[in-house]
């Protein structure tokens, strides 16, 4: 019931973000920008033949991950208030943890290789310390959102909070992995054709 309930409130909060990010909600005026997400709730936790649309969704997407729920808290209180989030430097850093965990897992796991790092998140002690030390480096870079998104992350492994029992489907998935990927490579592109340009 409760890795139900966390699910279909992360969903929730993945289309909101979509949502709004797709209406430019930002541009609106506060009170137009409140009834729309209002709106738009009600949409989501409307039932169609039986199931709420978050249900279909959570169908497609299964439980998301710390990250991508961090990240679309992020979209929601930036279209919706106007004030951004997540400083510009915890963004990146988060990214480009992201898209490196990313590139390590997925490739590996779809069995290109012997070698399955997804079966290190059943609790392996490498990983584990691993993750560990990570979290250490980004906690003295200052990167608050890296050691909070492996923080939350761990706690609800240890919780139970899903269904799933591997850290890595706490910490990451693939629209995670994916939407890092590709806003990072946008950004080296954006720096690269100015200079040709000019």
């Amino acid at each position: 019931m409760i890795a139900t309930t966390s699910g279909l409130l992360g969903c929730a909060l993945l289309c909101l973000a979509l949502i709004a990010t797709a209406l430019h909600l930002d541009r609106f005026p506060a009170l137009a920008r409140y009834a729309v997400a209002m709106v738009a709730i009600v949409a989501l936790f409307t039932p169609v033949d039986g199931l709420s649309v978050l249900a279909y969704v959570r169908g497609v997407t299964g439980d998301l991950s710390v990250a991508t729920l961090v990240l679309a808290a992020g979209a929601c209180v930036s279209r919706l208030s106007g004030r951004t989030l997540i400083a510009p430097r915890e963004s990146l850093a988060l990214l480009r943890v992201v898209a490196g965990a990313g590139v390590f897992l997925y490739p590996f796991a779809l069995g290109w290789t012997p070698f399955d790092p997804y079966a290190l998140g059943y609790g392996s002690v490498a990983f584990i310390t691993v993750l560990l030390l990570v979290t250490l480096a980004a906690w003295r870079a200052g990167l608050n959102l890296v050691v909070l998104v492996v923080l939350v992350a761990s706690l609800a492994w240890l919780a139970g909070l899903y269904e799933s029992r591997n850290l890595w489907d706490y910490l990451i998935d693939p629209l995670a992995a994916i939407y890092a990927v590709v806003r990072l490579s946008a950004g080296e592109v954006g720096k690269v054709f100015p200079r040709r340009q000019s």
